[in-house]
């Protein structure tokens, strides 16, 4: 088979699934618009989720997660609790539509849009299970908490010897996209370029780039810290090793230098949620593509 007539053909379909997208979103500008509103919910989330980090780096009991699944359960506690975690999974749902669309409007075929795509469709699935995650916890009346979702995973991973070696591969995934939250989004700033920012005045643009810097290198700290624990148990063949990013933060604040580092990342992660708030009327579908 001729291979440059297949990545013509890939080119193609590509190519006619972002114009058509794009079709959908001119006809039906309020697809957007809503789907904007999930970039708060996923800021609820992580400022939850940096609060009980940050009372964890001060050696604070606490029974709260801090994991996305733990940042839901925290609701239920709440006045209208119940009512809330409706509210948090209808954003959800409609981050994931973001975040599908997004990949849908990726244009091009090679390795960088791909990678660019598996992210998105990545990113929309855990969400979507998240989302899941919250409606079940209403329904059944159950605390949607992390129940060492990670180490269950590892441990189920490492009773074969391919599954070990996977979940190493996993692990080595996660630092590496950990670094690249770092470098790319945080240090670089490449963020900025999903943003329009042309009616913006210049104190807000300031407030979005400090808060997106802090918060994307918060977030990849972390990141990176689950995937150290998830390669650390897979080369030990042990899943006693693995973290969720509950119990990656506890482990790391049980030593000084490693307990400042979970206060600082759960401050950055609470500035990443207020981020996710601030930039959703300058998300721009149109500087995807």
């Amino acid at each position: 088979m001729n291979t440059s007539a297949v990545r013509i053909d890939a080119d193609n379909v590509t190519e006619q699934v972002s114009e058509r997208v794009e079709e959908e979103v001119d006809e039906h500008p309020w697809l957007e618009r809503l789907a904007r509103f999930g970039w708060i919910a996923k800021g609820v989330v992580y400022g939850l989720m940096g609060i009980t980090a940050f009372a964890i780096g001060r050696r604070r009991p606490t029974s709260d997660d801090a994991s996305p699944e733990g940042a839901i359960g925290q609701l239920r506690s709440t006045p209208f609790g119940t009512a809330l975690i409706w509210v948090l999974a209808i954003g959800l749902a409609l981050y994931v539509v973001w975040r599908l669309l997004t990949a849908a409007l990726v244009r091009g075929n090679d390795v960088k849009c791909w990678l660019e795509r598996v992210g998105y469709l990545f990113s929309a699935g855990f969400y979507a299970v998240l989302a899941f995650t919250a409606v079940t916890a209403v329904i059944n009346g159950k605390e949607a908490k992390d129940e060492n979702s990670v180490e269950r995973l590892s441990g189920w991973m490492l009773s074969n010897p391919v599954g070990r070696w996977a979940l190493l591969a996993a692990g080595i995934v996660m630092v590496g996209i950990g670094i690249f939250f770092i470098v790319d989004r945080g240090i670089k700033k490449s963020f900025l370029d999903d943003l329009d920012f042309e009616d913006a005045p210049e104190a807000e643009r300031k407030a979005v780039t400090t808060a997106g810097t802090v918060g994307w290198i918060s977030r990849g700290v972390a990141t990176a810290a689950v995937g150290f624990f998830v390669a650390q148990a897979a080369w030990r063949y042990d899943a006693r090793d693995a973290r969720g990013f509950d119990n990656a933060f506890r482990e790391l604040a049980t030593h000084q230098i490693g307990s400042i580092t979970v206060i600082l990342t759960g401050l950055a992660l609470v500035v990443y949620g207020v981020f996710c708030a601030l930039i959703v009327r300058h998300l721009d579908l149109d500087k995807v593509s």
